[in-house]
């Protein structure tokens, strides 16, 4: 929640109140505290400002240079904090990188909505003529909403994050540091990867890259195996007998297919199996009305009774269709056989795909680095090179290839 607008619009909106918090990372300083503080006390006791039940050290800083200007450049604000015990020089000592890289958030409000314990008791004893208003029972009416703060932990300006770049200036008496946005640190640049079209920037074997599997192929394409040790040689002849099954598999998955459409279509297919007239009946008024019969009584034209030769210039074959019962019996016998050499084949497969996998996992807990260094085994940072190493015939047993690097921006935009 940000302050509203209508508190900054009246006449007398109030203080702004301005709060730093400084959070060291663990991977940088060895430590995750944060360091809350105010050049200022409350109004209670004089003591630190508690804000959405934080407490911010009373200590001298100041902190300029936050705006924004118009030319393109992000403000670099410095702080400046007391020095005069020695207070800051004893914190840098403790860190062997210095301050440099913690995040430095600035965080303003409206004073009317610190937590209510930085603020007096502000219970009034209404009068009237000098005289005490009492309730019935005697006692005093005493108002709460006279008081001039309304504590709201949720009511601030949007935070200001930056993170500590450089120390200008150390002495005993103040300590100045130089602050930065995350995209304005030194040597850092954003996006951080390059965008390179058509070549992947991902290291090869990285997390990024995702491969991790046996050697493939030199940096030119040219496809490798290398077998030096026992444990790689029980790994390439798991992978042979894979792409054997493999394409076992794929002619019984042709054969099986071929299979089901020729019983589709003996179950589909009408044979001949008699011959009948069309005949028709005698004219009336000119007119013909024929009739289709069948052995004399009348059939309807469709898929079973069709029209034949014609017999005369009234008359026509009829024929009687029907499915060839033997060829429907054939073509599910072929079918049958197709379909167990399929399972068959499919077992075989995947057997041959845990046997591969056991010799990977054997040759990983072997002599796996030192044979892919002395395999050659390199990756040409192109689409070809992924296409080697991710799809079902590796270990990775994928179908896609890793997001992340590439391909990158191309030369034109569609």
């Amino acid at each position: 929640m940000t302050v509203p607008v209508s508190a900054l619009q009246e006449i007398a909106p109030g203080a702004v109140i301005e709060l730093f918090e400084l959070e060291l990372n663990t991977a940088q300083h060895g430590t995750s505290d944060i360091y809350r503080f105010h050049a200022g006390t409350n109004l209670n006791n004089n003591d630190e400002i508690i804000w959405n039940g934080n407490s911010y050290l009373r200590f001298p800083v100041e902190a300029d240079g936050f705006e924004y200007s118009g030319n393109g450049q992000l403000p670099r604000p410095k702080i400046r904090v007391s020095n005069i015990l020695s207070t800051i020089t004893a914190l840098l000592l403790t860190l062997p990188d210095g301050l440099e890289g913690a995040k430095f958030t600035r965080i303003r409000t409206l004073a009317r909505y610190l937590d209510a314990v930085n603020f007096p008791a502000t219970e009034t004893l209404l009068t009237e003529d000098g005289f005490d208003l009492l309730y019935e029972d005697g006692s005093s009416i005493y108002l709460e909403s006279l008081s001039p703060y309304s504590p709201d932990p949720l009511a601030e300006f949007p935070r200001e994050i930056f993170y500590v770049d450089r120390k200008t200036i150390e002495n005993r008496d103040v300590v100045e540091f130089e602050l930065a946005a995350a995209f304005d640190l030194a040597g850092v640049s954003a996006p951080k990867r390059q965008c390179i079209a058509n070549i992947c920037q991902w290291k090869y074997r990285s997390t990024e890259c995702g491969y991790n599997g046996p050697p493939v192929a030199t940096v030119d394409g040219a496809e490798i195996a290398f077998a030096n040790s026992p444990e790689a040689a029980a790994y390439y002849a798991a992978d042979a007998t894979v792409q054997s099954t493999k394409a076992a598999l794929s002619t019984a998955t042709t054969n099986l297919n071929n299979a089901l459409n020729t019983l589709n279509l003996a179950q589909e297919t009408l044979s001949v199996l008699a011959e009948d007239r069309y005949s028709a009946s005698p004219p009336m008024y000119g007119v013909f009305t024929f009739r289709a019969l069948w052995n004399g009584s009348d059939v309807a034209l469709g898929g079973v009774y069709r029209i034949g030769t014609q017999v005369s210039a009234t008359s026509f074959r009829i024929t009687r269709w029907t499915v060839d019962s033997t060829a429907v019996t054939n073509a599910q016998n072929a079918y049958n056989s197709a379909l167990s050499a399929y399972n068959t084949a499919n077992t075989n497969y995947d057997n041959a795909l845990s046997a591969r996998a056991a010799a990977f996992t054997a040759w990983q807990a072997a002599n796996f680095t030192a044979d892919v260094a002395a395999s050659n085994d390199a990756c040409g940072k192109k689409l070809s090179d992924c296409k080697l190493r991710f799809n079902l015939d590796n270990i990775t047993a994928t179908e896609e290839l890793p997001f992340g690097s590439f391909p990158g921006i191309g030369t034109f935009f569609s």
